[in-house]
Order: C-alpha cells, then structure tokens, then sequence
C-alpha cells in the first residue's frame, strides 16, 4: 500500500474530529490527493470524508469508492469557509502546490480544526510545516515515521489571516512561455504559450518536447496520405497540440485530439488553443483510456514521474494506448530520456520501430504498424 496513504489512514478513519459538533452525515475531513497517492486503498477511507484531487485517475478511483470527490485545478471555492474539521495533505512535487493548499487549509478548516501534512524530510516535509505553523499561528507538531513525517497544525483562530504563506505564488495566474517563431506563425500572439503551476514543464518548453517539434514535418511527411487526425497523449499546456495544429494546415489535418491526467494542464491548454483559434478538442482522461476513436498520427513526450517516484511502468502504459489509438496504417512519435528502455516496449505492440534522432539526453522514436490484437485493455 502507499506508505503516505498509510499513514493518513487513521485521519481519514477517525470519527472523533477536532471541533465535532456537525451530524454524522455531514462532511468532516476532506483529503487532498494528487499523483503522489497512486495507488491508495480508498475504500479504506471513511465516509465522512470528502475528496478533492487534480488528477483524473486519482478522482475516479475516489469515485468508485463511493467518496463525494471533486476533479477540479485544487480550486476549493466548491466548499464554503471553516467547513471542515480535518484537512489530510500529502504534500506535492511543486513547491506553488504546496503553499496554494497550506493556504486554502486555513479557510477552509473551522476553529480547532486540524491540518495534517505527510511527506518526505528531503520532499521539504518540515520546511512546509514551518510555512503551515507560522502561517496558522500555530506550532506544528512533527513526527517520523522511518522515512516519513507527519506534522500536525491546528487552526486556533477563527481569523484567516490576509497575508499568504512564505514564498506564496499566485497559483492561479498563468506564465507566459517564449516559443519559436516557426510555431507562432503569423497568429499576431507575441510568440508565447501560457502555462501555470501545477502543469508539466511550467514556465519553460521541455528539451525533449523540442525536439519532436522539430521533426514533425519529417514525420508527417512520411505518411503514404497526409494524416487527417492527430492524437497529443499526455498533453501538458498544449506545446505540441499548437505546433502540430499549426503545421496540420498544411496537410489538411481536421482532427486533432490533445489529453492529460492534470486538471492544470487541461486549463492551459484549453486556454492556448481558444487564444489561438486553434480548432482542438482537450480532453481530461488518463492516458486516453476513455476515447474510444483511433487516429492517423499519436504524438506524446510520455511522463516516467509519479510525483516523487520514478514508474518504469508509465511508458509502457503510454506506448500501449498509443498503439490501441492508431488506425492501422497510423504512426505514433515519442521523445524519451536516453536511459528509458522505449524501443523494448514498444516491440511488443508495434512491428515497426524506429531511433529518428538522439542526442545526449533525449531519443526519438517513430512507430508504425500498431498489433491491436496484443493491446491490453484494463
């Protein structure tokens, strides 16, 4: 079982809250959950306990478990003000995650409610309980747990203070990212995509995703017919959906299709696109398993991050869903980090395989003549 989801577990069992004067049937404890509780037993979890995840996976799993559960950004303006006498945190890879939540936690709770945050010593554990403490007015109280902490910080006030925690950021506001003059064309928008916090690759183009860009004219043009539909797997603010939509024009694309897992990378590439007149449709899923269509071309920079954890298992969950999305004479294009072992992955669901380009870190790889047959459905 997730080790951070073990040990929250007896919060989110709990019946004797802080401040408990509400009915049994009325929310009490509210756990927050991103990639990084992959894998958690939430029929565990008790029923007076609501959940709120960025991640489309992580929301249904809660779901099917009966929990009342909210896929949004971690916009908790869906609860009203000291609503809950429990928050439970396993806290996030991003720093702008972190302090937006610790922030939030201290408007929702009521007075005496409790904060619970778990997490790693070199995750920034105790340096965010800290940011909590000082920002509730309130010593946090630590504890290990072999490799792990949990820190506990009541809210002894029914004042919220206006000030935001140590190194806030707006984690609403959207960053402005400088892109090639090849991909803005002559769409007029200043040569930039907007991203925000809590997406992949925020305030920055990833090197690898670079490098597909640029040899997407070589890709399409190795199509026997122009491909008419594209496929963006897992994709982040929208970088490579803009620059195969604006390089499609000119093959005649009329479909194009980007998705993603993360709530903050659905908002931002629905926010590029419509910026752009861009004619796409962005889809929350994970890993595409909810699209039931196939497409001529899938392009993807696939994740081998689940949160603070390296998941060899990623890429081949990403390479089958490309090959079960293809049409028959469709090609799929991925980047990868050198050391991600993609060509034997691949192999079992492609018969044809191709390096297309390398460097020092990254590789590119072409796949064609997708085995539907040895495709795995879940």
């Amino acid at each position: 079982m997730n080790q951070a989801f073990t040990l929250l577990l007896p919060y989110l069992q709990d019946e004797s809250l802080p401040g408990n004067q509400l009915s049994e049937k009325q929310v009490l404890c509210l756990l927050v959950a991103d990639e990084n509780l992959s894998g958690a037993a939430f029929t565990d979890v008790g029923a007076g306990t609501e959940v709120i995840s960025n991640r489309f996976d992580i929301a249904r799993m809660a779901t099917a478990a009966d929990l009342s559960t909210q896929f949004n950004d971690f916009d908790f303006s869906v609860y009203p003000p000291a609503h809950f006498a429990r928050i439970c945190y396993r806290i996030s890879k991003e720093r702008a995650v972190v302090e937006h939540i610790i922030d939030q936690s201290l408007h929702l709770l009521r007075p005496g409610g409790e904060l619970i945050l778990c997490g790693a010593k070199n995750e920034g554990l105790k340096r965010y309980a800290r940011v909590a403490a000082e920002y509730f007015d309130s010593p946090a109280e630590t504890r290990k747990h072999g490799s792990m902490y949990t820190a506990r910080i009541i809210k002894n006030t029914s004042e919220t203070k206006s000030a935001k925690p140590k190194d806030h950021s707006d984690y609403e506001q959207m960053i402005a990212v400088e892109i090639d003059d090849a991909i803005a064309g002559d769409a007029g928008f200043n040569n930039k995509l907007y991203t925000k916090p809590g997406s992949f690759g925020a305030a920055r183009i990833d090197q690898g995703s670079a490098m597909l860009v640029a040899y997407l004219e070589a890709f399409f043009e190795d199509f026997q017919m122009p491909p008419q539909s594209l496929l963006d797997l897992g994709c982040g603010y929208g970088y490579l959906t803009v620059s195969a939509a604006r390089l499609g024009i000119s093959y005649g694309m009329t479909r194009i299709v980007a998705t993603d897992n993360c709530a903050a990378a659905i908002i931002a590439c629905r926010a590029n696109i419509k910026r752009l007149n861009i004619t796409a449709e962005v889809i929350a899923d994970d890993c595409a398993q909810g699209i039931s269509e196939t497409f001529d071309a899938v392009i993807c920079n696939p994740p081998f991050h689940q949160g603070f954890k390296t998941d060899a298992a990623l890429s081949e969950k990403f390479v089958r869903a490309a090959a079960e999305h293809l049409t028959p004479e469709g090609r799929a294009l991925f980047v990868v980090n050198q050391f991600v072992p993609l060509e034997k992955v691949a192999s079992q669901v492609f018969k044809s395989i191709e390096v297309v380009n390398k460097d020092r870190s990254f590789k590119l790889l072409s796949m064609a003549r997708p085995m539907r047959s040895l495709v795995r459905r879940d």
